[in-house]
């Protein structure tokens, strides 16, 4: 019978290749799934339950942008229904407002007047009414993966990407370490077409059992939005405070 010598230097070789590709493959077995991600944030949050005792949130705080030389007010109003407004103060540049009061999505700003938004960008600002979008619905995807561990803005996160069934996919960052949502990155319809808008999110506090991010920078690629959130409140927001400005109902067609 004929012997095959192999040399100790191959062997070795060969027990180092083991060793290297052993991390590698522990790295990969070792991501969590995205469930498990989604799972993990919405119980840090507080979890349905904890939004679910309110009927309404009202957020106000300071807006910033740097590269316009622009400061101002901010306050976002939501209820249960999916009923949404928006309200920035510009001082003397004016004011901004947009909203959604369960059917038209609206916007009106300085020397363009009111308008009605339709198509993508209607639907950009009816996600943005939902009471609940903070967690995660599973019908609401097609597909959720984890893709990598990887760096953003400046932490450690499990990087997932989400495809919408309603429409639109994007890739969601969740902190390594305290497992809440750190970022969005996504297309998103605007007044100028289509942008890549990344969505960074921090300093988290608790409001009534509810933690939300106090502080959300908004990126562009052409400036960033910086805005800092100093109260919360439930339950306080009038029913009116949704209707449609006058000069939006003028546009609204029979």
């Amino acid at each position: 019978m004929r012997r095959v010598r192999v040399s100790t230097s191959a062997l070795l070789a060969a027990a180092l290749l083991a060793l290297v590709a052993m991390p590698r493959v522990a790295a990969a077995q070792a991501l969590p799934s995205a469930k498990e991600l989604m799972d993990r944030h919405d119980a840090a949050v507080g979890g349905r339950a904890a939004l679910d005792k309110h009927s309404s949130i009202r957020r106000v705080g300071s807006m910033n942008i740097a590269a316009m030389g622009m400061q101002g007010q901010v306050e976002m109003m939501q209820d249960k229904s999916g009923r949404y407004v928006q309200k920035i103060q510009l001082g003397p540049v004016g004011d901004v407002q947009q909203g959604f009061d369960g059917k038209t999505a609206w916007v009106v700003q300085p020397g363009m007047g009111p308008m009605i938004v339709e198509g993508d960008q209607a639907k950009e600002m009816q996600r943005q009414g939902d009471f609940f979008g903070s967690l995660h619905d599973p019908s609401n995807y097609a597909s959720a993966e984890t893709v990598e561990l990887a760096d953003f803005e400046g932490r450690k996160c499990y990087k997932v990407k989400l495809v919408r069934k309603a429409g639109g996919e994007g890739y969601e960052f969740f902190d390594a370490a305290t497992g809440l949502t750190a970022g969005v990155v996504r297309d998103v319809e605007s007044p100028m077409g289509k942008v890549t808008s990344t969505q960074v999110v921090s300093d988290y506090k608790d409001f009534d059992g509810v933690k939300m991010p106090t502080k959300i920078l908004v990126k562009n690629g052409q400036f960033d939005v910086q805005m800092s959130f100093t109260d919360v409140e439930f339950d306080k927001v009038d029913s009116n405070a949704f209707a449609l400005p006058d000069a939006v109902k003028a546009l609204v067609k029979p």
